[in-house]
């Protein structure tokens, strides 16, 4: 059960109108409205207190962190997909942000979801776009504890290419670390940093090897 649908439950059985629940709490009954739909999630410090006002253990409230399989995670992100392309961005991040909060232990999904809103971001015009790029670098960041090589190694080339583009490229060497030596992309990308970071000689030398090693599997 998602957590709208348990504060939606409760303050019914407990008998109050989202108006007195909203005056308990000190909050708008419009703040409430969007809690009951999975439009926005109660702030971490109401969490006690709303718990106590539906008299309920704060597990109970949280029975929302229940696992999410991975073809559910994939609906959801569709979802997303669709209003990426319907509403605007913020609206739709904001309703990501719910879900991903909703379901804090599936990697599947924040790892989509932040690659799809990211990748939105780069190729639209976002208002205020910058304001979103904490949110994209720190899930990123979480995603490289993973323990699937492939959730790590997605989750180091976004942020590979984040500080590409921000032309910090010492910061996005670092994430090179993350590819196996066997990944031909490893060098691809490295050669990459080596030009765009005016490293001549050391791009046309990795280029060099690039194209060896193709000829070689050619051949």
């Amino acid at each position: 059960m998602s957590i709208a649908k348990v504060i939606r439950k409760y303050r019914k059985e407990r008998g109050f109108t989202q108006e007195e629940m909203a005056s308990r709490l000190g909050v708008t009954a419009p703040a409430v409205n969007k809690w009951e739909n999975g439009n926005s999630m109660p702030d971490i410090t109401l969490l006690a207190p709303l718990a106590r006002l539906l008299d309920i253990s704060l597990d109970t409230l949280l029975s929302f962190q229940e696992e999410l399989t991975d073809e559910e995670a994939t609906e959801l992100v569709k979802t997303l997909t669709h209003k990426l392309e319907t509403e605007p961005f913020s609206d739709a991040f904001r309703w990501a942000k719910s879900r991903m909060a909703e379901y804090p232990n599936s990697e599947h999904l924040l790892l989509w979801m932040t690659v799809t809103l990211y990748g939105h971001r780069i190729t639209k015009e976002i208002p205020n776009a910058e304001e979103y790029d904490d949110f994209f670098r720190d899930s990123c960041t979480r995603l490289l504890l993973s323990k699937e090589e492939n959730t790590r190694t997605t989750a180091a080339d976004s942020l590979y290419g984040f500080y590409i583009r921000k032309e910090q490229y010492e910061k996005a060497e670092e994430y090179l670390k993350y590819f196996s030596d066997q990944n031909p992309n490893k060098k691809q990308k490295q050669a990459l940093l080596y030009a765009k970071s005016g490293r001549t000689e050391e791009a046309f030398k990795t280029y060099e090897e690039l194209l060896f090693s193709t000829h070689s599997l050619l051949y």
